[in-house]
């Protein structure tokens, strides 16, 4: 069989492109820092130090991630656009499912230990955290994977849950299910945002959905890890 040659300056499948490359790598390396951190700022900081970790988060990974990769000029002109083709209807019903399920799992076995001061913070952070997140992890991948959105899907999804593993070194916090449940919550929520995100072309009703999770669940933890 005759071998098909690479036209010159082609970059080949297997290889990742340099933006590619550079989102992977800051992924990476915010995981290998985040390992060392979170442990030595939950310690030294107490619950301080987990809203630490999440503002050296935002800085440090997702804003730099949508400046330089979510809004670059390639971008899709849907990213952050609330409108749905008609295949997309049951979108908003299906995400209003799942926030209310996951508030229900959530809230409900707390109901005793909740505060007002708690769900204040919560919904601080929630507000800055969901479509910071949404933003940078599905719309950054969105955007430099469209050439090749499978490889883009699964990579954007496994090093998103993969961010997670070092917020279960903190000290002081507890997390519902504990670090497994954090990790396996984080893969299956992420595995539907990124259906959707990816389905519709914007990242505008998975950051809606992941801000009002993020409410719920951070109010739970946040009341129970004495945060306030």
């Amino acid at each position: 069989m005759a071998s098909v040659s690479n036209p010159q300056g082609a970059i080949p499948r297997t290889m990742l492109t340099g933006p590619q490359l550079a989102l992977v790598l800051h992924a990476l390396g915010l995981i290998a820092v985040l390992l060392a951190l979170v442990p030595i700022l939950t310690s030294a900081l107490g619950t301080t130090g987990y809203l630490v970790v999440f503002a050296l988060y935002w800085i440090g990974f997702c804003a730099p991630v949508i400046a330089i990769h979510a809004l670059s000029g390639a971008r899709s002109p849907r990213l952050f656009s609330e409108k749905l083709s008609r295949r997309d209807w049951f979108v908003p019903g299906l995400l209003l499912i799942q926030v209310v399920a996951i508030a229900a799992l959530a809230l409900a076995p707390n109901t005793s230990l909740l505060t007002t001061p708690g769900l204040m913070l919560a919904a601080l952070v929630a507000i800055i955290n969901g479509p910071l997140e949404e933003t940078a992890w599905r719309g950054g991948f969105m955007t430099r994977f469209a050439d090749r959105p499978r490889l883009g899907f699964w990579l954007g999804w496994l090093l998103f849950t993969a961010w997670h593993i070092p917020l279960t070194l903190s000290h002081g916090v507890i997390f519902d299910g504990g670090g497994v449940g954090l990790v396996a919550g984080a893969a299956v929520l992420g595995l539907l945002w990124n259906w959707v995100a990816w389905r519709t072309g914007s990242v505008f009703w998975v950051g809606l959905a992941h801000a009002l999770t993020n409410i719920a669940t951070f109010w739970v933890l946040f009341d129970r890890s004495g945060f306030v």
